[in-house]
């Protein structure tokens, strides 16, 4: 009896001293990113117009404009165009008939419409300016909604009755 308290006195001693053994020290380093980020983001994807063949026509819908942002500088100037890559054709037929960006307009926030006529860092001569205003703050998440309404003059031009199509581009930019 005698032998067996002392196997089991043994016994617990050896578990006692295996639960005390400690691993040495693994570190693990850690390294985060906060990127600056500007998006855009337009809705609806599809104005329609019903051309007059002299005339002016309004778009079927306002569109409109997300801007969202979080710039890694103190002091940025944030600005957001729309324009044209082509502005001789802003819109064209399959027969080739075209509508330039002159002839399309623009109002931003329901001010005047304003033609698509102006540069920026994309575009020159087919672009209209909806915003440009200096950004303080060192990323700090922000964002702003604007609207645009469109409408296109045909006005002197010579177009052939058809399907027209065009692409525009909207597009912001922080200096």
């Amino acid at each position: 009896m005698k032998a067996l308290a002392v196997l089991l006195v043994c016994l617990a001693a050896s578990l006692t001293a295996s639960a005390q053994i400690n691993t040495p020290v693994g570190p693990v380093a850690l390294a985060a990113n906060l990127p600056s980020s500007l998006t855009v983001s337009a809705t609806p994807g599809l104005v329609n117009f019903t051309l007059v063949p002299s005339g002016i026509s309004n778009g079927s819908a306002t569109v409109n404009i997300t801007t969202t942002w979080s710039l890694a500088t103190i002091v940025s100037r944030l600005s957001l165009y729309a324009y044209f890559t082509n502005p001789a054709s802003a819109l064209a037929d399959a027969s080739g008939h075209n509508i330039p960006a002159a002839n399309l307009f623009g109002s931003v926030n329901g001010g005047a419409f304003g033609a698509f006529t102006g540069n920026s860092p994309f575009a020159a001569t087919s672009s209209i300016t909806l915003f440009s205003r200096i950004v303080l703050g060192f990323n700090i998440p922000q964002s702003r909604t604007d609207t645009l309404n469109l409408r296109i003059n045909t006005t002197g031009l010579t177009l052939a009755p058809g399907n027209y199509a065009g692409l525009l581009v909207i597009q912001a930019q922080a200096i």
